[in-house]
Parts: C-alpha cells; sequence; structure tokens
C-alpha cells in the first residue's frame, strides 16, 4: 500500500533539478543488494543479467515472414523473440535483440555481447548453459555466473551427490561443439575451463551455478548465492514492461514499427527508472531501509516526462523531473525481502495482440 496520501504537486511546478543515473550506479532500494559495494559486486562493476521472453505481433504476413509463425504453428499467434541485458543495480535496459519465435536464446544472446564491459559479470537463468556457449565467452572475454539445472553433465551429478561446495571443471569440446563456434565466427576453442558451485536454497533443494571466476579466495564460494539472486530485477523488468508500458500494444503493424516502438519503450523504460532511482536516494537513510518507490505507479506519469521533452526546453525537463521525483518519494511500498511463490504454468494458447488504437 503507498506511503502517506499527502497532496500531490503537479508536475512542473517544483524548482529545478538534476537526474542522472549510470550502468554501474548502485539500487538502493534494499532487494538484493545487502553486500554489494559501490563497485558493483567484488571487482565486478556493473551486473548484467540476461533473459529471454516472447512478444505477439501483428499477425500480418510481414510479420510472419520475419518472426515465424509462432507458438500455434499456424501462424494465428505470431510472436518474437527477446533477448535483453539488463543492469540489475540501476535497473537500466542496455541491449535488445528482437529475433524469431524459434530462435534460440542462446544465439540471440551473442547478438548482445558488445555492450558488455570486460570488468562486468553475466548472470544467466537455468536456460542458457551449453559448453559451446560457455566457450563463446570465454572466446570474448565475458566473465559470467549461470544456474544449471536439470542437466545430464557428469560433473553437475557428481557435485551434487558429494559432500563438496565447489569443484573446477575442465571439458574438451567436442566436434559439434566447435563447429557451432565456426558457425558464429567465434574464436574456436578446444577447452572450458569453469567452477561449479552447490548451494543449499531455503526450500532445500540444492542449486548449482557455472561461473568463469575460479579464484576461491578472491571470490568465495558463499557469495555466489546473492549475485545470482540479484537476477531477479530483469524479470521484474520484463513485468513493467509488458504489464505498465503495454510493450505488445503496437500501434504500427510491422516488423519496421514493431522494433521501433520496442526500443522506445525501453529508453522510455530507463529514464523513468532513473527518476526513481533519485527519488529513492532523496529518502531519509532510516526510510530507505524498509520502504522503496513504488515504481509500478511511476510510470503512469511516463507521458508527463515524454511531454516535457518535446514541448519544454531543458528547464521545463528539469522541473518535470523535480516534481516527479517528490511524488515518488511519497508513494512508496514497504520492501519484503526473501518472499517466494511457486510458479503456476499456465496451460492453454497464447492470446491474440491487441491494437493499441482500437
Amino acid at each position: 500500500m503507498a506511503d502517506g496520501e499527502q497532496e500531490r504537486p503537479e508536475p512542473g511546478q517544483e524548482e529545478a533539478s538534476g537526474v542522472g543515473v549510470r550502468r554501474d550506479e548502485p539500487d538502493v532500494d534494499g532487494r538484493g543488494a545487502g553486500a554489494y559495494e559501490d563497485g558493483g559486486w567484488h571487482d565486478r562493476r556493473v551486473v548484467v543479467a540476461a533473459d529471454g521472453t516472447c512478444v505477439r505481433v501483428p499477425g500480418l504476413p510481414e510479420n510472419i515472414e520475419r518472426y515465424g509463425v509462432g507458438p500455434c504453428g499456424d501462424g494465428t499467434v505470431p510472436m518474437a523473440r527477446c533477448v535483453a541485458l539488463y543492469a540489475v543495480r540501476s535497473r537500466q535496459w542496455l541491449e535488445v535483440a528482437v529475433g524469431r519465435y524459434d530462435e534460440g536464446e542462446r544465439e540471440l544472446l551473442l547478438r548482445t555481447l558488445d555492450q558488455l564491459d570486460p570488468d562486468d559479470i553475466l548472470v544467466l537463468d537455468r536456460g542458457y548453459p551449453a559448453w559451446w556457449l560457455f566457450a563463446a565467452l570465454q572466446g570474448r572475454g565475458v566473465t559470467y555466473c549461470a544456474r544449471i539445472e536439470d542437466c545430464n553433465w557428469k560433473d553437475v551429478q557428481s557435485l551434487v551427490r558429494s559432500d563438496r561446495q565447489e569443484c573446477r571443471v575442465s571439458h574438451k569440446l567436442s566436434e559439434r561443439e566447435r563447429a557451432k563456434l565456426r558457425a558464429y565466427g567465434l574464436p574456436e576453442l578446444t577447452q572450458v575451463e569453469l567452477r561449479l558451485i552447490r548451494l543449499r536454497l531455503p526450500t532445500g533443494k540444492w542449486e548449482v551455478l557455472a561461473t568463469s571466476l575460479t579464484d576461491t579466495v578472491r571470490y568465495p564460494a558463499q557469495d555466489f548465492g546473492e549475485l545470482y539472486r540479484s537476477r531477479w530485477n530483469i524479470e521484474e523488468g520484463f513485468k513493467l514492461m509488458k504489464h505498465r508500458q503495454h510493450l505488445e500494444g503496437f500501434s504500427g503493424e510491422l516488423p519496421e514499427s514493431v522494433e521501433q516502438e520496442i526500443q522506445a519503450k525501453i529508453m522510455l523504460h530507463n529514464i523513468v527508472q532513473a527518476v526513481c532511482h533519485k527519488a529513492q536516494q532523496d529518502l531519509q537513510a532510516s526510510r530507505r531501509d524498509h520502504w522503496q518507490v513504488n515504481r509500478a505507479y511511476a510510470f503512469k506519469w511516463a507521458g508527463r516526462l515524454v511531454l516535457a521533452t518535446i514541448k519544454g526546453g531543458r528547464l521545463a525537463l528539469q522541473q518535470t523531473i523535480d516534481a516527479l521525483t517528490q511524488i515518488l518519494s511519497r508513494t512508496l511500498e514497504r520492501i519484503r525481502p526473501d518472499r517466494s511463490f511457486p510458479r503456476k504454468h499456465a496451460i492453454g494458447g497464447a492470446r491474440r495482440p491487441r491494437k493499441s488504437y482500437r
């Protein structure tokens, strides 16, 4: 529930002040930031999560040709598959790759790697681990941490059955895996070195993480649990994009318009999150530990930012930002850490997309 019902000023009535957020700036809303310092995680400057989602697109022949027939297999519900990079601390989208529905998320991930800096760390969900992908990341010099689950890798099964917390693994790539690297123009490695870490979840189950950070002194095994949990912010980012920004409510119908609108909504998302970041910083330290800005509510005011950018000058934009910051600093929700809910896998086909202008 929002904290306080004070009178909310209209945007533009307040004195101007600047706002800005760097992709490495820490998120101070209390979610998964307990052991983080300003440098990110240990000596990694930015923690970047990668994940994918499917986006329903209008059912025109041009979209079916570009993105495929979709999950129904008959073109009635065409979808595009997207893979994005997300700075989990500043909650900024760094890159998004839009591809066909029948493209794999691993392949789409390769398109985004140019946005990563050498001192970033990439956090991947359980759907990404593959020896050829780990080799690709190693060849590109990308530091990573990925969850491994329900796989038949002997090293993972051996670790889970043992009483060890971690082990180092050296895997010799097969010809098929090396051919995959050649097909994407990647450095053709012959061997992959990584570290497996076993952590106990609150449910009692084991979680296995794979990482390229093999130094056990600089990167203790117990620190990786919090690192992996921090990736949840990308899930929240997708939820805001789809449910608050109505990502699938395209005003244009052709592929070029669809991808243009995806990029525009990503830019707007980043701007609103930057304002939320500033509003969170403006809270008293005693309140920041227990309360956070209601980011879903913040998107109600996104249109004011757009209008101020188009119609007003720099001063008008700064005044709008300052007014919104004050509104958001009074529209809070309590931090409820360590909440967890089982996934509900709905059964049924995807609904057709609705046009935003109908």
